[in-house]
């Protein structure tokens, strides 16, 4: 709620000031003609830029822990991926991302289809700098994918959830030891 009131604290300020100093101009634009009419103006234009920005809609809940993903940072990485025992997929995403906001709800709802037998975590990779120098991170989203402590894969970019089901199962795929010579 704090973003909100700033946004539209600081859109009206803008919009007023915008206004007051265009009042001497003849062709004034009557959206700001006065500082009055520029702070609702600006205080309009404020609420439309939360709604599509970071501090509002899908970029604000990206940092929240779900069901099934687990949000994680530098210091907690290596307990939860790399000391797992389950195989391991981490989305590596920024909240600015318009793309990460599209992968998510794909991640969270193959999270809910693999609960059990695929560990899920996510890192902002803005709040963690270790990790991302760690796997190279050169552009997001990125899936990392991680089996008995080793990477064994990435996904750069949105994924359909189909082809992504697709390497998840080929992540669990249990590798089936050949017989020993001479047996």
């Amino acid at each position: 709620m704090n973003c909100i009131l700033d946004c539209i604290l600081i859109g009206g300020g803008l919009g007023g000031l915008l206004g007051y100093f265009n009042k001497s101009n003849p062709g004034m634009c009557p959206l700001t003609a006065n500082w009055k009419r520029g702070a609702v103006y600006g205080a309009i234009l404020a609420l439309l830029f939360y709604s599509i920005s970071v501090c509002g809609g899908k970029a604000a809940t990206m940092n929240q822990s779900t069901a099934n993903v687990t949000r994680i940072t530098d210091t907690s990485f290596d307990a939860a991926v790399i000391q797992s025992s389950n195989p391991v997929v981490v989305d590596c995403y920024a909240t600015w991302c318009a793309p990460c906001r599209e992968l998510s709800p794909v991640v969270d709802s193959l999270a809910d289809q693999y609960a059990g037998r695929i560990k899920f975590v996510k890192v902002n990779i803005d709040e963690s700098p270790k990790t991302d120098q760690r796997f190279q991170v050169g552009g997001i989203p990125l899936l990392l994918f991680f089996k008995d402590g080793k990477l064994t894969g990435s996904s750069l970019g949105l994924i359909a959830k189909e082809d992504l089901a697709r390497q998840l199962n080929d992540l669990i795929a249990t590798n089936v030891p050949a017989a020993a010579p001479g047996k």
